[in-house]
């Protein structure tokens, strides 16, 4: 007759995939809060090309307005994290990349190099949505 640990021991297959899972979720919780700091000032570096922290690039875009310059919004944000090809969207992402908890990202969208629309999008599990 078993003994009722010996019942609920997992078999080998089972017993890896769970190991497997909760390695995958340390991981993904690790990387989540991973955001590179200026070791001088201990403050978060803005991603890619960013100019600007978030916080100051969210602070500045409530002077934002439909029509301005290329140039202009340059000057108020700075340059932008993520620009396509013909420089016509720019985004501006904050320090964190929003695995575990959401975020937001600001975009922009020119047309004829004058600020057509802009607003914040959502960041879900490190995607723009």
């Amino acid at each position: 007759m078993r003994s009722s640990a010996q019942t609920l021991r997992p078999t080998g297959r089972s017993g890896f995939r769970s190991s497997a899972l909760a390695a995958q979720l340390v991981l993904i919780c690790v990387l989540a809060g991973c955001v590179t700091h200026n070791t001088t000032t201990g403050k978060a570096v803005p991603r890619a090309g960013q100019k600007y922290p978030f916080a100051d690039v969210e602070k500045a875009a409530e002077k934002l307005q439909v029509g301005l310059t290329k140039a202009q919004a340059l000057m108020l944000l700075g340059s932008p994290a993520e620009m396509d090809s013909s420089a016509d969207v720019w985004v501006y992402l904050p320090e964190r990349y929003g695995f575990l908890v959401p975020a937001r990202a600001l975009r922009l969208d020119f047309r004829n190099e004058l600020l057509a629309e802009y607003g914040y999008r959502p960041i879900v599990l490190g995607a723009q949505l």
